[in-house]
């Protein structure tokens, strides 16, 4: 996961002109911090579905609930993913100096 982090940040700022870097960071940061965001309010209104009840809830059926609202979030991840297929072979070739790499050997 560490080594797919740069990269995808790397991809983020692939067509971002030098005079446009300060203002993308600043745009890239919000949409980080928005993401985790909506990340848990998803997360809590999957509890709040599968866990209806939980002041009255037993211990077992908290962990069923929580249970399926992980898979509920897995598959929610899985999902967004999909997102990724746009990206056309050389995306991110640029910042990355694939081409470089592939020359140089």
């Amino acid at each position: 996961m560490k080594r797919l982090l740069p990269w995808l940040v790397a991809v983020a700022f692939a067509d971002v002109s030098p005079e446009q870097t300060s203002s993308a960071s600043t745009i890239a940061s919000t949409m980080q911090q928005m993401s985790i965001s909506f990340g848990v309010a998803t997360a809590s209104l999957a509890t709040a579905i599968f866990v209806p009840d939980r002041f009255n809830a037993s211990a077992p059926e908290m962990i069923q609930g929580i249970h399926k609202a992980f898979l509920v979030l897995g598959g929610l991840t899985v999902l967004s993913a999909i997102i990724f297929r746009e990206l056309r072979n050389d995306d991110g070739d640029v910042v990355s100096q694939h081409k470089l790499v592939q020359h140089a050997g």
